[in-house]
């Protein structure tokens, strides 16, 4: 009997172990989830930013471009 008591304590806590393992498990996923969530939107929020900044800097080359051809028809005309 005494055997089986030992048998039935050893299950017990492998039993309790697995809960907390599995605990920590879904612990850790959620915090994953989170963390990805957070890296994508992040990543959203830069390539919406890098975008804006390639428009920008595409005006600044047509006005940079559109001021020398005014000058050159300036120079041109004298």
């Amino acid at each position: 009997m005494e055997l089986i008591e030992q048998l039935e304590q050893r299950i017990s806590a492998l039993l309790d172990r697995l809960d907390r393992l599995v605990a920590d498990n879904a612990a850790l996923k959620d915090e994953h989830s989170q963390e990805i969530k957070a890296l994508k939107d992040e990543n959203e929020s830069l390539r919406n930013e890098l975008t804006r900044e390639r428009s920008l800097t595409t005006e600044a080359v047509a006005r940079i471009e559109s001021i020398v051809a005014r000058i050159k028809d300036r120079a041109g005309q004298e």
